[in-house]
């Protein structure tokens, strides 16, 4: 998929594959903004204004959400058509085109790395070097967090399924995403499944974070630490 050619309506398509969840594309992005910062917070505690890479930004979509948690946000993407809008819509973000292959920083450039649902888009062939490139790019201490789709999980596989943007994909298991990045060099890695339940509440997001466990959710990110 060329993401170039979805840069004006990415969002409605989208919004069309989860409508059937009552919940549109903005809930889904603050669960995962709110358990990137928890991440942050227990694996970085005290770190002010952590400076985070978005690899595969897009539209630059939760960046809201991580500028509220204090975050100072670079964002790069391959499909460069769609920086515009992210550059309107965050101006306080930087914003950066890059060949999908080395990304344009020095070593040890940041604090914490991330990528959500992109992966399953980069060829399986290219994952160890988007693992590696992700690595290199942290200092010492920094954290990455992948978030990906839940392919053992059937409403997710549906939801790929009906989705011209994901005709491309190949879904990632929780245990290949350690693989990968344990391959790439990184320590401590973990995985937590989320998205039990498509419910706001603090009542419900208390029990989708208890579930963690459990492999059915329908999202689920992995964390390693460069040591």
């Amino acid at each position: 998929m060329d993401f170039n050619e979805t840069k004006q309506t990415y969002r409605d398509t989208i919004e069309q594959s989860i409508a059937f969840a009552g919940k549109g594309l903005d809930f889904f992005t603050s669960v995962k903004a709110d358990y990137l910062h928890r991440i942050v917070q227990a694996e970085l505690p005290g770190l002010d204004k952590p400076r985070l890479l978005d690899v595969g930004c897009g539209h630059g979509y939760i960046h809201p959400d991580l500028r509220r948690f204090g975050f100072d946000i670079v964002g790069v993407e391959v499909a460069t058509e769609v920086l515009p809008f992210a550059r309107e819509a965050n101006p306080d973000v930087t914003y950066l085109g890059y060949d999908g292959t080395t990304l344009p920083f020095e070593d040890d450039s940041f604090d914490v790395a991330m990528a959500i649902c992109v992966m399953h888009h980069v060829p399986p062939e290219q994952w160890p070097n988007f693992s590696r490139e992700m690595h290199r790019v942290l200092r010492p201490g920094g954290i990455v967090a992948i978030f990906e789709h839940n392919p053992i999980n059937p409403l997710t596989r549906y939801v790929v399924s009906r989705n011209e943007i994901d005709d491309d994909a190949v879904l990632l298991s929780t245990s290949t995403l350690r693989g990968l990045l344990k391959d790439a060099g990184f320590q401590q890695v973990a995985t937590r499944n989320i998205l039990f339940t498509p419910f706001a509440s603090p009542f419900f997001r208390a029990v989708d974070r208890q579930l963690g466990w459990c492999p059915f959710g329908a999202q689920y990110y992995a964390v390693g630490k460069v040591v």
